[in-house]
Formats: structure tokens, C-alpha cells, sequence
């Protein structure tokens, strides 16, 4: 079994209440009712997707990934999108009028680069994400143009070549609820304000990915069951049962593969509210995740949710570091969100 530090202790706190990862802050509620509840088709699944080496064509100069080969010879997914896709970016659009964040995305911490990418195309572009030094973060928002119950995202990530992973971190991914939500921590969600998903890197060894979330029901590092809390993670591996890792079914089965500087991984994230539920009995929300097509999880029997109201609405793809931290950060590719599994190039 594989134990680790839990990232949502009360030493590493997130964020405080007031503040926010989009750097200008604001309100920008982005709740209410009505939206699409998905299907959960299977839309296809995928093979490994990892490379290094390779100049980056164009730029700033950073330090470039490369790529695997083998993938299409046009990066323009979403040209030629899904029938239950919502969003795409695959960030041939040429500028970042896509995205919702409230400071722009500058340059500084959100740079559209080209670089080839984990196909290794000469025509390619990529987001990189860095953080200024110290406590702070890098983000992408996305406030998703209907509301549903469920919803996949697909995303392509590599880290820099020189990136720290033992740098205290949070990652993004789906959220249900108000935008002024996004990135608080330290306290259990009622069940008709928020819920959220989150796929972070883990600084122990092996470093791989994992879901931080909270909830409704979360329970793993609650000092007051009825406040105070931080993040459950799935797989939780951070003991046998005798402290945070209280339900069986939580644990791990299996892992992702290890996270390497230069390496790009198709990630996959799924969420599903569930029913609403006054309380945790007959509950059945769930997390899945898939790295490079091989699945996680699923956790299934999750307490999200109160409200039917309260629905997935918002994509968010962030670096979030509590400390000291490298330079080098992260780069993103053909971002998808939809009603169904996407799967991998």
C-alpha cells in the first residue's frame, strides 16, 4: 500500500475565504437550475501518451516537451466536435477569448506557446501554466455554457522539464456551484452551495495523480464533522483504515503511473452529482478517473449533493502551489468537456 501526506491538512490550507486563483477576483456567481443531465456513454478510451525531448517551434523560449509521435497530423480537434461535447479548446484558436478568467490570463503565468505537444506536431500550440514565486497559483476558467449532473473532461498535461514535484500543490478540474467557490478550502459544503473534483499531483513516491474533492459527505480530514474539514482523496492511501482512511471501498486497487518532467499524460476526469439526498443514506455520487486510458477508480455511493439545483458548471484547470516552488510549471493541450467519455488521441 502507498501512504502520503493528506494535501488538505490544516498546515497547507488552500485558499483563505476571501481570496481567489483568478488573480482580479469578483464575484461572477455562476449557479441556478435547468441544464442537461449526461448519459454516461463511452465515447472511446485510449493508449499511453508520453514523450520528451523536442524544440519547441516558436515561443518564449521555455523549456519544451516533445512528444510521443504517432497521434494525428492535425492538433485541430475541436474543428470536428463530439455530438455530447459542451467545450473544447485545443488552443489553435490563436488567442484565449475562450476562457473566463477575471485578470485576462497574462502572459506571465498563462503563456498560448507553440510546442509539439504529446503528438509531437510541428504545428501545435499549448497553454503553459506558472506560478509567481511563493504561495500562489495559475488557472483557466471556464464557465460552462449549461448546467448538468454529470460531465467528463479530457485534458492533455505535461510538467516542464526542471518542475519540483515535491512542491506542496493543487490542481482543477469540474466544479458544481457559485465561482466564488472556486479553490476554497477548510470547510464541508452544505450540499446546495458546492461540490467539487480536483485532480492534483502527490508529492510522495511514487509521484501520480490523484482526486482531492469536497463534499457533502467528505470525511477523511475533518477536525469538526460538522465544519471544519479538508479534501477527501481518492484513492485514499494514507493508512490501513485507522485514521483517514475510515471506508474500505476508498482505498486504492490500483495507481496511475509515476509523473516524470517532459512527460505528457491524456487525463480524464469524471463526476456525477448523483441523486439529492437529505442525507448520506442511498447516496450515489461518484468519482472516476483514467490516466493515459487506464481507469482508477470508479467511488461510487458519494453524498454531493442536497439540491437537485445544484449542478456541474464550471471547468477549472489550475496550479496551485502553498510554498516555494519551481519555475518551470505546467502545459496544457485539447481541453474537452462533454456529456460523455471522450478517451484519448
Amino acid at each position: 500500500m502507498v501512504r502520503t501526506y493528506i494535501a488538505g491538512l490544516a498546515a497547507l490550507t488552500l485558499f483563505a475565504c476571501s481570496d481567489s486563483s483568478e488573480q482580479g477576483g469578483g464575484s461572477g456567481a455562476a449557479s441556478g437550475s435547468g441544464g442537461t443531465t449526461g448519459t454516461g456513454a463511452t465515447s472511446g478510451s485510449g493508449g499511453a501518451i508520453a514523450g520528451a525531448g523536442g524544440a519547441a517551434t516558436g515561443g518564449t523560449g521555455a523549456t519544451s516537451t516533445g512528444g510521443s509521435g504517432g497521434g494525428p497530423s492535425d492538433p485541430n480537434e475541436c474543428a470536428s466536435p463530439g455530438a455530447d461535447w459542451i467545450f473544447c479548446s485545443d488552443f489553435e484558436e490563436g488567442n484565449k477569448d475562450a476562457w473566463d478568467d477575471y485578470d485576462g490570463n497574462p502572459d506571465s503565468s498563462n503563456l498560448l506557446m507553440s510546442d509539439p505537444g504529446a503528438f509531437g506536431l510541428s504545428n501545435n500550440n499549448v497553454m503553459r501554466l506558472r506560478v509567481e514565486p511563493g504561495r500562489g497559483g495559475a488557472d483557466l476558467v471556464k464557465v460552462l455554457p449549461s448546467q448538468h449532473d454529470k460531465l467528463y473532461a479530457r485534458w492533455y498535461v505535461a510538467f516542464e522539464n526542471g518542475f519540483d514535484f515535491s512542491a506542496p500543490n493543487h490542481g482543477g478540474g469540474l466544479h458544481a456551484g457559485s465561482r466564488d467557490l472556486l479553490g476554497r478550502s477548510d470547510f464541508r459544503p452544505k450540499g446546495d452551495d458546492w461540490f467539487t473534483a480536483w485532480l492534483d499531483y502527490r508529492t510522495d513516491s511514487p509521484t501520480i495523480f490523484n482526486i482531492y474533492s469536497y463534499y457533502r459527505g467528505m470525511y477523511q480530514d475533518c477536525a469538526d464533522p460538522n465544519g471544519q474539514c479538508w479534501g477527501d482523496n481518492f484513492p485514499c492511501t494514507a493508512d490501513e483504515g485507522s485514521n483517514y482512511c475510515e471506508k474500505p471501498q476508498h482505498r486504492e486497487t490500483t495507481l496511475p503511473k509515476n509523473l516524470t518532467p517532459g512527460a505528457w499524460s491524456c487525463v480524464e476526469l469524471m463526476v456525477d452529482g448523483g441523486t439529492a439526498s437529505s442525507s448520506e443514506s442511498g447516496a450515489n455520487g461518484s468519482f472516476d478517473y483514467w490516466v493515459d486510458g487506464k481507469q482508477i477508480g470508479p467511488w461510487n455511493d458519494l453524498w454531493l449533493r442536497t439540491d437537485p439545483k445544484l449542478k456541474l458548471n464550471i471547468l477549472w484547470l489550475s496550479l496551485f502551489h502553498h510554498g516555494d516552488h519551481s519555475v518551470e510549471g505546467m502545459l496544457l493541450d485539447n481541453v474537452v468537456v462533454s456529456k460523455s467519455r471522450i478517451g484519448c488521441l
